[in-house]
């Protein structure tokens, strides 16, 4: 596993707003990463998706599913910090 001080910009974002949180969806963080001056760049909520799972596969966060999804939608995926 790599040490934080090799993740990018965006990625120390993430991992600093999911630790003022227990635990928050893609979306959610698209919506506080908007409001992050450290981040430059506008991401698209699969950028972000795709970076949460990059930090997941890193053993930075672990993915939870949201235990009040409806049968017949897709889970929604919830992040926190591992």
């Amino acid at each position: 596993m790599e040490g934080r001080n090799s993740l990018d910009q965006i990625d120390r974002s993430i991992l600093r707003i999911l630790s003022y949180y227990e635990k928050l969806t893609a979306l959610q963080l698209w919506y506080e990463l908007g409001e992050d001056d450290t981040v430059k760049k506008r991401l698209t909520e699969e950028e972000i998706l795709g970076r949460l799972e990059s930090l997941t596969a890193g053993g930075f966060l672990e993915r939870l599913t949201d235990p009040n999804t409806v049968s017949n939608r897709p889970a929604l995926l919830i992040f926190r910090i591992k």
